[in-house]
């Protein structure tokens, strides 16, 4: 069996790794492989494929890694990627199941399966059932505005 098609192999293999795990290094390894292969597929020696690998592998974590790592931090079904608690709840949409009085006192709404108190974003009235859309927070208390 020719050595090209070894590195293709490893190629194929890491990859799939790739696609279970999620790890960038791999890919990066998978990169180095790719550029062992085709020097291999070219006709150099192993010394000159092993060189060709390690190259690559360099390569692969300079310019991919940082790339995938802002892919990552980026926006995550149109919104942003945030950490927890409570900002976690920005952008989410519901029903209010107790209007919201044009007063500025509470209403209510649920999300998830939690009952939150809320408050109009514009001090409007909001009436029950209304969907609206989670705009911000103070405290505990949800601001919402209709969707």
């Amino acid at each position: 069996m020719s050595l090209w098609i070894v590195w293709l192999i490893a190629t194929a293999v890491l990859l799939v790794i790739e696609l279970i795990t999620g790890l960038v290094a791999t890919f990066c390894v998978a990169v180095g492989c790719l550029f062992a292969f085709a020097v291999a597929f070219a006709g150099f020696g192993v010394e000159t494929q092993l060189s060709a690998l390690v190259i690559g592998v360099i390569l692969a974590f300079v310019f991919l890694v940082p790339f995938f790592n802002r892919l990552r931090k980026g926006k995550k079904n149109g919104r942003p990627d945030y950490n927890s608690n409570m900002e976690a709840l920005i952008g989410r949409e519901g029903f209010i199941n107790r209007a919201i009085p044009a007063d500025g006192a509470l209403g209510r709404m649920r999300i998830d399966g939690d009952d939150w108190q809320v408050r109009s974003s514009s001090g409007a009235a909001i009436p029950h059932g209304t969907k609206v859309r989670v705009t911000g927070y103070n405290s505990i208390i949800l601001t919402v505005k209709p969707v």
